[in-house]
């Protein structure tokens, strides 16, 4: 096959006779029924020291092609005339939407993948068990948990393993990920729950492959910096917990400057079950200036006046824990 660069070359193209033909041949050309322009189609029928035999309009001539032309090529050929011997234009070949670019394996794949997942699906990771044995009322150990739990999801693998490759995580880590863990049948059975209860997406073969499953929540992430998580922090205490990006809406100075998207602050949202607080809704937000602004709407109407009571104790363990408070609100969730 020819590159798709140009080709176009002048050939003077005598016809390849035997010495019984050429005997007989007198002055007679080969092409003169020909008309300048007309289009012919060449075959190369052979080759020999940089001599091409080509079969054009019934007849058998020489030319001198190109390197990158083969025996059994097809040549597009003009005819430009006698000058004496007959002379054609070699013609580049049209391109054809194989010579065009294409999307690698790979692009190909990830396309496919994201073209199977509903629109506004919210990528949702689900334990299969809960994260604490029993509960806790020590705030770190419930904290590490949680992060663990979300840091070690494998929604952020690659960047762990460009943080390792720079020392700045373990391989103890990184093989507590779902792409390094040995338990594949853990890890197909939360895939399969994942596909069928969050995602909703037709059940197909190669979509609930584990690795595909998360391979898609990794681009919706990439795609809108929005995720979930939902299960249990200890054995019959559920947890609901949402995370994107925020999208500030003041200015960020006083000339009207608005935020840039990496200064943008974030927005999580709880909704848990304690046992004496029943269900609670807690939204935080966190500010581009790393101050958080916190909003509590508990389900049970006599919670709301427990939780105002003790409303300062929360706002100083906020702070001694370091945390830069612009607000923190109690309010009874009428929707409940």
């Amino acid at each position: 096959m020819f590159p798709t660069r140009a080709l176009s070359q002048v050939l003077a193209v005598p016809p390849a006779l035997d010495s019984l033909e050429r005997d007989q041949a007198g002055p007679r050309a080969a092409f003169d029924h020909l008309k300048i322009g007309q289009t012919l189609t060449g075959l190369v029928k052979g080759q020999s020291n940089g001599i091409s035999l080509v079969e054009v309009g019934g007849q058998t001539v020489t030319m001198r092609l190109p390197s990158s032309v083969g025996n059994g090529d097809t040549l597009k050929l003009r005819f430009s005339g006698h000058m004496p011997q007959p002379v054609f234009m070699l013609e580049a070949p049209e391109t054809t939407a194989k010579d065009g670019p294409e999307l690698s394996k790979t692009a190909r794949m990830l396309s496919d993948i994201m073209q199977r997942v509903p629109e506004r699906a919210l990528p949702t990771l689900m334990p299969t068990g809960p994260l604490l044995n029993q509960a806790t009322v020590v705030p770190a150990e419930l904290a590490l948990a949680l992060r663990t739990a979300l840091v070690r999801s494998g929604l952020f693998y690659e960047s762990h393993l460009a943080n390792w490759v720079a020392g700045q995580d373990t391989l103890d880590g990184l093989m507590q990920e779902p792409q390094n863990r040995q338990a594949a049948e853990s890890l197909r059975s939360t895939a399969t729950a994942l596909a069928l209860a969050d995602a909703k997406v037709t059940a197909d073969p190669k979509l609930l492959n584990p690795m595909h499953m998360l391979l898609t929540q990794q681009l919706q992430v990439l795609e809108s910096p929005q995720l979930a998580w939902r299960g249990e922090l200890w054995p019959g205490h559920t947890l609901e917990w949402q995370i994107k990006q925020g999208i500030e809406s003041q200015p960020d100075d006083a000339n009207g400057t608005p935020v840039e998207e990496d200064e943008a602050g974030w927005e999580s949202h709880l909704k848990l079950t304690l046992p004496r607080l029943g269900t609670l809704n807690v939204s935080i937000k966190l500010d581009a200036n790393q101050a958080f602004s916190i909003r509590m709407m508990p389900e049970k109407s006599d919670t709301a006046p427990l939780l105002q009571r003790n409303q300062p104790q929360l706002v100083e363990q906020l702070a001694a824990a370091g945390c830069a408070l612009q607000s923190v609100k109690v309010e009874h969730d009428a929707s409940a």
